[in-house]
């Protein structure tokens, strides 16, 4: 029982730690766009925690604005394609690369909504000059998001390794 209670701690610890590292990251400490947000989303099974930095960043720093609604929705890509992707390597590699775009195309497509006129060519201009965040957003979910990946397999090797050193043992 113990090893589930410390389970359970160690599961707590590492969410609260990623909201906050989540939350800490935002305040400028890294180039724009580039940050651990969409990896905890798309990781973590903590929505709770990982909605609670987003609001709570947004709140301290005023960060609400026309069009935020948006952001929220490409915020939720994360989580969504985090769990459709469920437990494989390779939907997850895929999923989260579609996660990162789809966030890209619904948040800005809220810029375009409130602060562009609504003609195709005004769409083109948001997308075009949103081009340079999605390249950090790019750069800090391929950082943050390839460390989980790496963080997984080795997880995977480390859990195989184990049970087969206990077929060994038994055989």
């Amino acid at each position: 029982m113990k090893k589930l209670t410390n389970l359970h701690f160690s599961k707590r610890f590492l969410s609260i730690s990623g909201a906050a590292l989540i939350f800490a990251s935002r305040f400028g400490f890294l180039p724009a766009n580039v940050s651990p947000l969409g990896s905890f989303g798309f990781f973590s099974r903590q929505f709770g925690w990982y909605f609670l930095s987003i609001i709570a960043f947004d709140v301290l720093r005023g960060g609400f604005y026309p069009g935020f609604l948006f952001t929220y929705l490409g915020f939720f890509m994360y989580p969504l394609f985090g769990f459709l992707a469920g437990k494989s390597l390779r939907k997850r590699v895929l999923l989260f690369s579609l996660a990162s775009l789809s966030f890209f195309l619904v948040s800005n497509f809220g810029v375009w909504f409130s602060w562009y006129p609504h003609t195709l060519e005004g769409l083109l201009s948001c997308y075009t000059l949103a081009l340079p965040f999605y390249r950090n957003t790019l750069i800090g979910d391929g950082l943050f998001g390839g460390a989980m990946l790496i963080y997984q397999v080795l997880k995977e090797q480390r859990a195989l390794s184990f049970i087969s050193n206990k077929l060994e043992v038994q055989a």
